[in-house]
């Protein structure tokens, strides 16, 4: 064999080891990788189509969104404009009621307590609610 011919030919397998290499490489790791993407159950609850074409102004509904409820509120026009006129700077977390609502009639929340986990009343007509007439944590 020349001199040439056996630079084609260890060019050759090299190039062939560093592709199988990296082919073998990437089959082992392939699996460790997809092990850290969210289950399809997971994926399942995190997705929740609510109908809310029933929901009368001032109604309020709970719904379940990966395992956690879901406070839904059709607001009045009067808690819209009292949401409104409320002075940022009182507020512990400072941002307009127009940056935090994406529809001014729908209050979305997660209702759960950010004190404890507990889930607030006044979903039902019958709870309590609390000094400012909305959500009352008893914790």
């Amino acid at each position: 064999m020349t001199e040439e011919s056996n630079i084609k030919r260890r060019d050759f397998l090299q190039l062939s080891t560093v592709t199988l290499g990296t082919i073998g490489t990437a089959a082992f790791i392939w699996p460790f990788l997809k092990s850290m993407n969210p289950a399809e159950d997971t994926l399942a609850l995190g997705s929740t189509e609510v109908d809310i074409g029933g929901i009368t102004e001032g109604q309020s509904i709970t719904v379940k969104w990966r395992g956690k409820p879901v406070f839904i509120r059709k607001r009045t026009k009067e808690e819209i404009q009292e949401a409104r006129t409320v002075q940022v700077a009182e507020l512990k977390d400072p941002a307009n009621d127009t940056d935090r609502v994406q529809k001014d009639e729908w209050l979305i929340l997660v209702g759960i307590c950010t004190h404890l986990g507990c889930v607030p009343l006044g979903q039902k007509m019958s709870d309590t609610k609390g000094e400012y007439n909305g959500w009352f944590c008893p914790c």
